[in-house]
């Protein structure tokens, strides 16, 4: 009697948004028929191929553009099928027919591993956190002694049909006086596929303080540096500015005078006003006492007082 061995599906992981290979072989020929479908509750046709070229009448089109064959490689016996910008929506179990009873069958998975965790530590609170993750993750917390401690952890999901994962956990120290520095802490976050894990020691925080106190220095050193530099070149610039030379200064004009000396002028002061003035009234007072006394001169209506101004005439 006939009978049929039916092997075990093979297992694909793929992840989410990458390219994946759904492997596939049979015997090879130049005039291979291949097809491949999805086995869900209704038959998805993927791909068909025969007469050396792809037949896509069939072809669902939650898998157009993202399917193909490997073809210069099917006359030697390579059916698998790539799939490109994988989606959950592609999880399942694949048929790959090339004729005869030689089918195969794939599962598929889909994952978005843990790509980073991320620990911070603030007062007697620490953060473990991470994102974009498929299947719901979890997350374990651990020290390097025994402490009582308590925890609280949130998930929450993301992405644009709400099918990735964002967690986040917090533990708090009872004892806030107590110092926690000396201890080290782990964070793991677990999914199907991988895992990932986020350790904070006192190195940890030791060195970040000595890198910001470094950064600190080199900081203040660069400033106090630069004050001198920028103050001479401000003094520079404003002794230029003072110092122009009298030879380029611009010619003012008043009226009708002219000034075109560029020398500096020295500005007397009160006390030489004032003995200036006495000297030419005294000059004056005794020129018109030798007019006076000349010989043949009339004296009669001669008056040494000032006038006074005449009266504005209206007009």
């Amino acid at each position: 009697p006939g009978w049929t061995r039916k092997e075990k599906d093979t297992e694909v992981s793929c992840v989410f948004q990458e390219s994946c290979i759904l492997p596939c072989s049979f015997l090879g020929s130049t005039d291979a028929v291949i097809s491949w479908s999805l086995l869900k509750a209704r038959h998805v046709s993927i791909l068909s191929y025969n007469s050396k070229q792809d037949q896509l009448t069939q072809q669902d089109e939650h898998f157009r553009g993202r399917a193909s064959l490997f073809k210069d490689q099917i006359s030697n016996g390579n059916a698998s099928l790539q799939l490109t910008s994988v989606e959950f929506q592609d999880e399942g179990r694949y048929k790959c027919a090339t004729g005869g009873n030689n089918d195969s069958f794939i599962s598929l998975t889909v994952d978005a591993p843990v790509r980073e965790v991320n620990i911070e530590k603030a007062e007697n609170r620490i953060t473990c956190s991470s994102e974009g993750i498929y299947p719901e993750p979890l997350l374990t917390w651990s020290t390097s002694r025994q402490t009582v401690f308590r925890s609280t952890t949130i998930v929450q999901q993301s992405g644009p049909n709400g099918e990735l994962y964002n967690i986040k956990s917090s533990v708090i120290f009872p004892d806030t006086k107590h110092d926690f520095t000396d201890m080290t802490y782990s964070c793991t976050v677990t999914t199907r596929s991988n895992n990932k894990t986020a350790i904070l020691s006192n190195r940890n925080l030791k060195e970040g303080i000595a890198k910001a106190m470094v950064a600190g220095v080199i900081m203040i050193a660069v400033i106090l540096g630069l004050i001198p530099i920028c103050c001479n070149k401000f003094n520079s610039k404003m002794h230029q500015s003072c110092s122009v030379p009298m030879s380029v200064l611009p010619t003012v004009e008043t009226g009708s005078m002219e000034l075109q000396s560029h020398q500096a002028q020295q500005v007397p002061d009160a006390a030489e006003i004032s003995s200036q003035l006495d000297l030419v009234l005294t000059e004056k007072t005794s020129e018109e006492l030798k007019t006076l006394s000349a010989p043949g001169h009339d004296h009669e209506g001669d008056d040494l007082l000032p006038k006074a101004a005449a009266e504005p005439t209206e007009m």
